[in-house]
């Protein structure tokens, strides 16, 4: 997959040399685990200020990140009252459109959260706004980040399985669901898990089918299954979100000369094939310790690589619009239950 995507112009160009001015607009549980750290870590950007809408959550702000950084109450506030270079975008997910639109707005580099809106109807709005965007956008895909998804697509596309048969991707958690959400879980999730299927086939599914579990309340099902057609390769994720067992994400590949086995957390990988059946077994964990989530260093350097850089990351609007209307066919599908085809956006 080519994420190589445009060049913008010399005026939007950062230097490698100055500090990069970071804005956070919403400074809750994951801003303070994972950007907070994140940012820390790679040391090329400072932040300068944080919106927050509840004077709690403000008076925290100066405490945990210096007097000297600017409190706002909120997205637009923030972006007229401080100058920045970047902002970094984490709310809850019904308040994603209106922040996302406003930092769109604004023309400064966006790190954000998915999904882009709480509701089908405006993700589809949000997927126009977000290709017309001309600044930066990265959007938060951790996962496809880790250093262990990154070595084993680097593996599977040299060949080393032989010719690709399925790659199956499973998720466990105890998170639950939400019985008001508008979305089900495969568009919910899509973003994160059929963006690491799509680098190991190194390919967009052409339509899904989504076998979703029953029982619960709402569209947001904490069991489903969802197939994708990869042009005959099949590429399957199922999510398990009611689990009693620990957090867990593993993912099996198959090819006509062997198999490859990724378990996400331990950063874990082994490899069989016909002429070595016995497993060979490797480490690549990604950087200790973690901000958040695995990957999450990673993914947080390659948002100020590209905004440094001026060059789009693998997380770009085209990418993540993709990615969504990956998932509004799987919402599709879910009421169907047939296949679905899956609009892929012209070159």
């Amino acid at each position: 997959m080519d994420f190589s995507g445009k060049v913008l112009s010399a005026g939007r160009l950062i230097s490698l040399v100055a500090e990069l001015r970071i804005g956070l607009i919403g400074y809750g549980g994951w801003a303070r685990a994972a950007y907070v750290p994140a940012l820390r870590r790679d040391g090329r950007a400072r932040i300068v200020s944080a919106a927050a809408p509840s004077a709690a959550t403000q008076r925290c702000i100066p405490e945990e990140l210096g007097e000297e950084v600017m409190v706002f109450d909120g997205a637009a506030a923030l972006l007229d009252g401080s100058a920045v270079d970047a902002v970094m975008v984490a709310v809850p997910d019904s308040a994603h459109e209106g922040a996302l639109t406003t930092a769109l707005e604004s023309g400064v580099a966006v790190f954000y959260e998915p999904p882009l809106a709480a509701t089908r109807r405006r993700i589809r709005v949000m997927i126009d706004r977000l290709l017309q965007a001309s600044q930066i956008t990265h959007a938060d895909l951790e996962i496809g980040f880790m250093p262990v998804v990154i070595h084993a697509a680097e593996m599977v596309g040299s060949g080393l399985v032989g010719g690709l048969q399925s790659v199956h991707l499973r998720l466990q958690s105890s998170w639950g669901t939400d019985p008001e959400s508008d979305l089900s879980t495969v568009d919910h999730l899509a973003p994160w898990y059929v963006d690491t299927l799509n680098r190991l086939l190194d390919a967009q599914p052409t339509r899904v089918l989504v076998l979703d579990g029953h029982g619960h309340p709402g569209r947001n099902q904490p069991h489903t299954l969802a197939h994708f057609d990869y042009n005959g390769v099949w590429g399957t994720f199922q999510a398990n979100l009611g689990s009693i067992s620990t957090l867990e994400t593993v993912i099996e590949v198959n090819g006509d000369d062997g198999d490859l086995f990724i378990d996400i957390f331990t950063g874990k990988l082994k490899w069989r094939t016909h002429s070595n059946p016995d497993w060979t077994l490797e480490r690549v964990p990604a950087l200790e310790p973690r901000a958040g989530w695995p990957g999450m260093h990673e993914c947080v350097s390659a948002f100020l690589d590209a905004v440094t850089g001026g060059r789009p990351s693998a997380t770009d609007a085209r990418n993540v619009a993709q990615l969504h209307l990956v998932g509004l066919a799987a919402e599709a599908s879910k009421d169907s239950g047939r296949w679905e085809p899956i609009e892929l956006l012209p070159d």
